[in-house]
């Protein structure tokens, strides 16, 4: 008789440790939650401001061979599996750069840029590496 009333005591703790784990919609004062959204961006993809992922996995090349985003502050994350030294670097219509990532031989740099609508173009630094055809035309609309 002790085990039964033992186990029901033990089911309705269970019960009640259940149930004040439960979603209480009673105490928002009526406010919505509010969310955040980071809108990201790979080549060909159309952005507002946030983030542009880009990527070097083999060789002397992006992965990516034009990029595209929105006008505003943009963070770009390059990720370098290649193995070799790599950066991404940004320069405006006029030649001056814009942005630019540490170069790294493998791991994830980010750069961070406030840009206006036009035509940039994005390259690696890397000796030869431009001239061997790691660039590419980042628009932003």
């Amino acid at each position: 008789m002790k085990k039964l009333a033992l186990l029901f005591s033990v089911l309705a703790l269970a019960a009640f440790g259940f149930a004040a784990c439960g979603d209480d919609d009673d105490d928002d004062g009526g406010e919505a939650a509010a969310t955040t959204t980071e809108e990201t961006t790979e080549a060909g993809g159309g952005g507002g401001g946030g983030t542009v992922e880009v990527s070097s996995s083999e060789g002397i090349s992006y992965d990516q061979s034009s990029l595209e985003t929105s006008a505003g502050a943009v963070t770009f994350n390059f990720t370098n599996d290649a193995g070799i030294d790599h950066d991404f670097v940004i320069e405006d219509a006029d030649g001056n750069e814009v942005a630019r990532t540490d170069v790294i031989s493998s791991g994830t740099a980010s750069t961070e840029a406030d840009l206006q609508p036009g035509e940039y173009t994005f390259y690696c630094s890397v000796d030869g590496h431009r001239e061997g055809g790691m660039e590419g035309p980042l628009t932003v609309q």
